[in-house]
């Protein structure tokens, strides 16, 4: 009986914390605010590949796409700052990337390619005429491979700090990255062990110093929204994904395969990970680019140099440079 006692009591207390961490991970869950649409205008219904899609339109005139990075954010927080100012002389779009926002966060096996297929069938099945798509940060590689593979549809094209140049993205995978993403993808604790990484001072320092070129731009609208997505039920596969190299996306190998005119929108202040030296080679490497950089801005020139962006943007989508 004190064998059987000595066996059955580290199971209990195994139980024990798996219980305690399942409670604090349904507890996190259900205190996170749902997030919030900025973006005003109406919502488009959207049923991709059986998923239930946020889309938001407003205005009118010649689309415009917008596809948002697929970090903790949302089409309906990202471009909040230019979406308004753009619809006044353009019909401006934005979606949700499946398991990223205000859609739908299913388990699924998240690839480069399941993302290239959904701004694909974007680009097919929400405008009328081949547009001008502007997307940012690794969404802007993802955007850079469905323009190559559908010229007839995108008719200009904006990248914002596009990533896939440099590290994770463009390697293979090694054991300790593959490891960490199933450790994240795991029921009980990978959840609790992404919960400690997308705690609201773990977002914070990330923002300020990987995102802003200024930290007080990480205010607590902007932690609260990503702390909001990054909470919501299923949030943690995407970046389990991210971390073990499944949405490893080769630009150098898409993007002199662009035909329609680029843009390519970069802060001078982007942090080591993903520097503005970035920005030229994929100028170099398209077959028709033009740059365009922020003083003040560092990965996202749409939220700290708002009115500059859009004008960069308008000025583009009418056929300038």
């Amino acid at each position: 009986m004190q064998r059987f006692k000595r066996f059955v009591r580290p199971l209990a207390t195994l139980a024990g914390v798996a219980g305690a961490t399942a409670a604090v991970n349904r507890g996190l869950l259900a205190s996170s605010a749902i997030p919030i649409n900025y973006l005003g205008g109406s919502q488009r219904p959207w049923n991709w590949r059986g998923y239930e899609i946020f889309v938001t339109e407003r205005g009118e005139g010649p689309p415009l796409l917008f596809v948002h990075g697929v970090y903790a954010g949302a089409s309906s927080f990202e471009f909040r700052k230019i979406f308004a100012p753009l619809a006044v002389s353009h019909k401006v779009i934005a979606f949700d990337l499946l398991g990223c926002g205000l859609s739908e966060m299913p388990v699924v096996d998240y690839s480069a390619d399941v993302f290239v297929d959904q701004i694909v069938d974007a680009l097919e099945s929400l405008t009328d005429e081949p547009c001008t798509l502007v997307a940012s940060s690794l969404a802007g590689a993802f955007a850079i491979r469905a323009a190559a593979r559908v010229p007839g549809r995108v008719a200009r094209l904006v990248v914002i700090a596009p990533t896939g140049l440099c590290g994770i993205l463009d390697g293979s995978p090694g054991a300790a990255q593959r490891a960490i993403g199933s450790l994240v993808r795991s029921p009980v604790a990978g959840e609790a062990f992404f919960n400690a990484l997308v705690s609201r001072p773990s977002l914070r320092s990330f923002l300020q110093r990987q995102a802003y070129a200024d930290p007080a731009a990480a205010t607590d609208e902007v932690v609260d929204h990503y702390y909001a997505v990054a909470h919501q039920r299923n949030a943690r596969f995407v970046p389990a994904a991210f971390v073990s190299g499944g949405l490893n996306c080769n630009v150098a190998r898409d993007l002199p395969f662009v035909e329609c005119p680029l843009l390519v929108l970069w802060g001078e202040r982007s942090a080591r990970t993903n520097p503005v030296a970035n920005a030229r080679e994929y100028v170099r490497l398209a077959k028709n680019a033009t740059l365009v950089t922020f003083g003040r801005s560092g990965l996202l020139p749409h939220e700290e140099e708002p009115e500059a962006t859009q004008s960069a943007i308008a000025t583009f989508a009418a056929g300038g440079r």
